[in-house]
């Protein structure tokens, strides 16, 4: 079965936010207030990564999984900022941006001769740290904004663009099948890249001790691209080794606490952000040292992240 192509809808949701900002600053003319708020965050990120190749391109042959790389609790140190704008008549702009560096985790490498990982006749146990992950996002909107006594709920459907990069390091090798210990010189790169357009909803609402509660869905749809550089692989091309390429889907939960601001309009902010993101099958392409190309098929990559933050939120 053909994947489904999501360029064009990757295409019309650009097409969307381009209109959507036009329409802002259009309506920014008319607008006498707007409402604009500055956050900085600092915060612990926790990422796990998987993919798995086929043997071949149609991805029936055996093994139907030839090899298959896990990133295992990536323990990130993150850094992150946002900006909002909401003016009197509704229309509201976002941009937020993160960097994180990558303190520790552990990656294991597997190849396999049976179908449905079987008759696994090697793995590697190696270490990840020392590098870094990076996200933005911008995203335009219209808010709803319902009042009941001196309570206000508040609904924002959003349409934005993202980008998210994983730059991994695979370092320390142990060769555990078989049991023959340490591999020196290990330094080998994986970098992924995670982009394109999404669709979500915001739920803000006033709770008791002058407090608000937020709730926002994303769903991302995504250009899924990774570049490799296998440094012990001596039959392959260096810088690059092999890359991949797939279309993806993902979903962003974030719920949150805003303290409403006080005298010198500072609130505090508390936030937990859970996503997780998969691909359809797509292509996995080796780049060998004698010039040549070798194709096989991509069967899929996940990614699943966590983050929990605290900073502070400034009302300009």
């Amino acid at each position: 079965m053909d994947k489904p192509n999501l360029k064009p809808i990757t295409c019309r949701l650009t097409a969307a936010l381009l209109l959507s900002l036009s329409l802002w600053f259009t309506g920014v003319r008319d607008v006498e207030a707007f409402e604009t708020k500055f956050d900085l965050n600092a915060g612990y990120r926790a990422d796990d990564l998987n993919w798995n190749i086929a043997s071949d391109l149609s991805g029936t042959a055996t093994p139907n999984v030839l090899s298959e790389l896990t990133w295992h609790t990536l323990r990130i140190a993150q850094l992150s900022g946002g900006l909002q704008m909401t003016g009197s008549n509704g229309l509201h702009f976002r941009a937020t941006a993160d960097y994180g560096w990558i303190r520790s985790g552990d990656n294991q490498d597997s190849d396999y001769l049976g179908d449905n990982r079987t008759l696994e006749f090697s793995r590697t146990n190696n270490d990840t740290s020392g590098d870094e992950v990076w996200d933005m996002s911008l995203a335009f909107g219209y808010r709803f904004r319902y009042i009941q006594g001196n309570k206000a709920t508040c609904v924002l459907p959003l349409v934005g663009y993202s980008r998210h990069v994983q730059n991994l390091r695979i370092t320390d090798a142990n060769q555990t099948i078989p049991a023959t210990g340490p591999i020196p010189g290990l330094d080998s790169t994986y970098q992924t890249r995670w982009e394109g357009g999404w669709l979500g909803v915001e739920f803000l609402t006033d709770t008791p001790n002058d407090v608000n509660a937020y709730f926002r869905w994303e769903h991302h749809w995504a250009d899924y691209y990774a570049e490799a550089n296998w440094n012990l692989r001596n039959d392959f091309e260096h810088p690059r080794s092999f890359e991949q390429e797939a279309n993806g889907t993902g979903n962003v939960l974030s719920v949150g606490f805003v303290t409403v601001p006080n005298t010198n309009r500072w609130s505090i902010r508390v936030g937990l952000d859970y996503q997780r993101w998969t691909t359809d099958p797509g292509t996995n392409r080796v780049y060998f040292a004698d010039g040549t190309i070798g194709m096989t098929r991509l069967n899929n990559v996940e990614w699943k992240s966590w983050a929990l933050s605290l900073g502070l939120q400034r009302l300009m």
